[in-house]
């Protein structure tokens, strides 16, 4: 029973990310924390499962097209989103390592979830804040940041990604999302790979991964078929819509834990 609830809202969150660039964690991770079934470790293993799975599906389904990316940029900033991904889950297993009660880390993981999603409904709201960076070296720790961000919370980085890609690059709402899920895609592989160093594979429940992946590619590819016929006023109000449904899902989240 617990497969099929994870495979419907790994389906429905990954067409809403592949949509808006969020990646869908950011409905994985409080939907699972709220089901309470697994604990902490292994719905950030499941989520950056479906997110990794998702993040692929999507992105060659977004060039085949015709969605065009500047691979030196794509590379530079998902280079420095797979050291923020080693960084941000390294991170995660030390402040779970640290607190007695796993409701503490969702306390905390809560609290900056809400505090970046705020941040990424203000800076998408800001049309006249737009600039177009040049530097590698920025571009690069721009990435740290995104990826680092992306693997401690656990919510695919999307939020956050597409305003910051919007305000620093001049790109659309819809080119900021292709970018975004290219860089999810690396700093969830990054997280995956050291999850397996540090804690081990066979820590995690992965018989549920029969039921994650199916659906998080299904997701991914009718996502990005919904996001190429979508305008771009229809992906924001989608964007602004599905981050302040997270919020109030996060903090309905935050009040059953306290």
């Amino acid at each position: 029973m617990i497969g099929i609830i994870y495979f419907v809202v790994i389906l429905l969150s990954c067409i809403l990310g592949a949509i808006v660039g969020l990646g869908g964690g950011v409905f994985v991770r409080p939907i699972f924390d709220a089901v309470g079934y697994h604990n902490v470790m292994n719905i950030s293993f499941f989520a950056s499962s479906a997110i990794l799975t998702m993040a692929a599906v999507s992105t060659i389904k977004k060039l085949r097209d015709g969605t065009e990316i500047d691979y030196k940029i794509a590379l530079l900033i998902s280079s420095g989103a797979v050291i923020g991904g080693v960084l941000g889950n390294l991170a995660l297993e030390h402040l779970i390592s640290v607190f007695e009660f796993e409701a503490t880390v969702q306390r905390v993981q809560i609290i900056f979830t809400v505090i970046f999603l705020g941040l990424s409904i203000f800076l998408t709201a800001k049309s006249t804040l737009r600039f177009e960076l040049k530097s590698k070296v920025l571009c690069f720790a721009l990435g740290i940041f995104l990826g680092a961000e992306a693997a401690f919370l656990g919510i695919g980085g999307g939020p956050i990604n597409v305003p910051i890609l919007m305000i620093f690059f001049g790109f659309s709402i819809k080119v900021a999302t292709a970018y975004s899920i290219v860089i999810i895609f690396f700093s969830h592989l990054s997280r995956l790979v050291t999850m397996g160093f540090t804690v081990g594979y066979g820590y995690f429940d992965l018989h549920i991964l029969v039921f994650v992946i199916p659906a998080a590619a299904l997701g991914g590819l009718i996502g990005a078929q919904f996001s190429k016929t979508f305008s771009e006023e229809t992906v924001k109000k989608l964007f602004l819509v599905t981050i302040s449904a997270v919020i109030v899902l996060n903090i309905v989240n935050g009040l059953f834990i306290i």
